[in-house]
């Protein structure tokens, strides 16, 4: 199975492993299931975008949660809030709950929060709900050239 996602990948020459579903996994409890890997190991895309129409995407583990107000601080204060997942449907094509962060335009702002690399190999999508992406955290952090802070709520 080839996608836009392992495109990119083998255009970088970045090294990773294809994991087909044997059904659509579009939460990361699913996809940690049908990948055989721990829900820590999913990396969550979330969708946010600025008032000037920017992308600002978060990147955290399966198991937690997005504090916004953190991803704000981090990106200087502006105002950042999540997309409707119609809205990221509509504007960009994509699934919700089969987002890769590897699709976004170039302008796209990533912040990666730093428990990302607790885990050697993460889980990324492949753009497919039948599919994943499994590569090493670093190669993630290089990719989409992300910024490594604290994005996620510490009560979880």
């Amino acid at each position: 199975m080839e996608t836009k996602i392992t495109k990119i990948l083998d255009q970088k020459e970045i090294k990773y492993t294809l994991k087909q579903h044997e059904n659509e996994a579009l939460t990361c409890e699913l996809a940690a299931k049908e990948r055989n890997c721990k829900v820590s190991q999913i990396v969550k895309t979330m969708v946010g975008k600025d008032d000037k129409g920017n992308f600002h995407v978060s990147l955290i583990p399966g198991d937690k949660i997005l504090k916004i107000k953190k991803v704000r601080k981090e990106a200087g204060g502006i105002k950042i809030d999540l997309i409707d997942p119609s809205q990221i449907t509509q504007e960009l094509g994509l699934i919700v709950g089969a987002i890769s962060p590897l699709i976004f335009p170039e302008n796209t702002q990533f912040y990666i929060d730093s428990t990302v690399l607790n885990e050697k190999y993460v889980d990324i999508s492949s753009g497919n709900p039948l599919a994943g992406i499994e590569l090493l955290s670093k190669d993630l952090v290089t990719l989409v050239h992300g910024k490594v802070c604290d994005i996620i709520s510490s009560n979880h």
